[in-house]
């Protein structure tokens, strides 16, 4: 058994997958009470993170261009560097463990469908990077930098998305497998 799949086995009790949830969960409530709220009112719109379909240049330069001292502080940390660090974390565990509980992993697809978290927190974590870059002005906004940037906004939240699905299709099949046994 590889370490991955050793971990997931652990994580994925009924008791670890709430704790993961709980903490999962309420650091995305700290997210969505306090941090984005605030960055959101700042800027006049919302936060590079929550541009669900991306952005443009002129998007990113217009964020850019209203942040203050104290909201890029606030955007730096605790958003990017505290909470968007825990958080991605702790939902690809906890969707890997929910995967592991409802899917096949011994093949070769079941595997890969494990790793679909891992991989959202992968593009969450470069997103971050970038848009750090972004608000500190340490690189020019250019189409392609703001190209890339959004296109890992959009990665995040597809991938974030096919596991939820995968999720939700793992228990349905599960659910109709016990009421065709009974």
């Amino acid at each position: 058994m590889s370490v991955f799949t050793s971990i997931l086995q652990k994580t994925s009790s009924l008791k670890n997958l709430l704790v993961l949830f709980v903490c999962s969960h309420l650091v995305l409530l700290l997210m969505m009470l306090f941090t984005f709220p605030s960055i959101n009112a700042q800027i006049g719109t919302k936060a590079f993170d929550l541009q669900t379909f991306g952005y443009s240049a002129s998007v990113a330069a217009s964020i850019v261009d209203s942040l203050n001292a104290e909201t890029t502080q606030l955007y730096l940390f605790p958003q990017l560097l505290f909470l968007d660090l825990l958080y991605p974390i702790l939902l690809a565990l906890l969707q890997s463990s929910l995967l592991f509980r409802v899917m096949n992993t011994n093949s070769k697809l079941g595997f890969v469908v494990l790793l679909i978290p891992f991989l959202a927190m992968a593009s969450d974590y470069i997103e971050n990077i970038l848009i750090i870059l972004m608000i500190l002005k340490a690189v020019e906004l250019s189409e392609a930098f703001v190209f890339v940037s959004s296109s890992f906004t959009l990665l995040k939240g597809l991938l974030t998305s096919v596991a939820w699905i995968a999720i939700l299709i793992g228990f349905l099949r599960l659910g109709v497998l016990r009421i065709y046994r009974k």
